[in-house]
């Protein structure tokens, strides 16, 4: 069940032009986050660069993996005290919905219970 959150600390995405790929895509496989573990880089069919949850890549080798779902990178822009609900969360990061609709994910530790 979506529960409400307030939002703690503003977030501001840094990747206006995010990834998305879908099961079955392989993936280029990069570097893991230092900050956020469980998250790598990997590159897209199309091309495109970004950080997905690596718990939703099959790794077939050392630089190359299948993804095992759908998956979007979209972040989303937040201020300090806005209201957003919490839809799910993968690795220290939250997929959220405020009220005007919008979704993407923000760092879990940007939001607290309502």
């Amino acid at each position: 069940m979506p529960m409400s959150h307030r939002v703690m600390v503003a977030h501001t995405s840094q990747y206006p032009d995010p990834i998305r790929f879908g099961p079955g895509d392989r993936l280029r496989i990069g570097r893991r986050d230092d900050k956020y573990p469980g998250w790598i880089r990997v590159t897209t069919p199309s091309g495109k660069e970004g950080w997905a949850p690596e718990c939703i890549i099959r790794l077939e080798t050392d630089a190359e993996g299948i993804a095992l779902r759908e998956y979007e990178a979209t972040e989303l822009d937040t201020r300090v005290g806005q209201r957003v609900v919490w839809v799910r969360e993968l690795c220290g990061w939250v997929w959220v919905e405020n009220e005007d609709g919008e979704s993407g994910w923000v760092p879990r530790e940007s939001i607290t219970a309502a």
